[in-house]
């Protein structure tokens, strides 16, 4: 089953757009992410009061684009895309976000600035389904069940 390609995508890979929604109006945004050892937890830094952040308050429901343009060799010359959907949630626990920063910062180093201003926060997105795209013509759609494994069903 591709669920194992696509959770080894969210762990191998460093960067994602991140795209939200509020008042019918789209946002996307580059992010440097962490994941869970799982790969349907993923965490990003972002600050309070911005665009995302309000964004994912009023609404949770985001997607955010993995691909392996950084990994493109001679011997596989095609992209693979994965559309992640998932839920997010602002992390309020004080001492876990200072942990999941910790990480964040130790995994991506150029965060530091940004993690070290006030208004630095986790947010977490928990998957909900993938869309894996290997090269143009190989497409699927695999909805995630809590137990992290994939749900048969479309």
């Amino acid at each position: 089953m591709k669920i194992n390609a696509c959770k080894a995508m969210v762990k191998e890979n460093n960067f994602c757009v991140l795209s939200t929604c509020k008042d019918n109006l789209t946002n996307s945004s580059l992010m440097l992410y962490l994941s869970d050892e799982e790969g349907i937890k993923l965490y990003m830094l972002t600050l309070k009061g911005s665009m995302k952040y309000t964004n994912m308050e009023e609404n949770p429901d985001v997607s955010l684009l993995i691909d392996t343009r950084e990994h493109i060799f001679d011997d596989e010359p095609h992209v693979k895309a994965l559309t992640v959907y998932g839920r997010s949630t602002i992390i309020h626990d004080e001492k876990l976000n200072q942990d999941i920063i910790d990480k964040l910062v130790d995994r991506h180093p150029s965060l530091k600035a940004l993690a070290s201003m006030d208004k630095a926060t986790v947010v977490q997105v928990e998957v909900k389904s993938f869309l894996y795209l290997d090269g143009v013509n190989d497409a699927e759609y695999i909805t995630v069940r809590k137990n992290g494994e994939a749900d048969g069903r479309r």
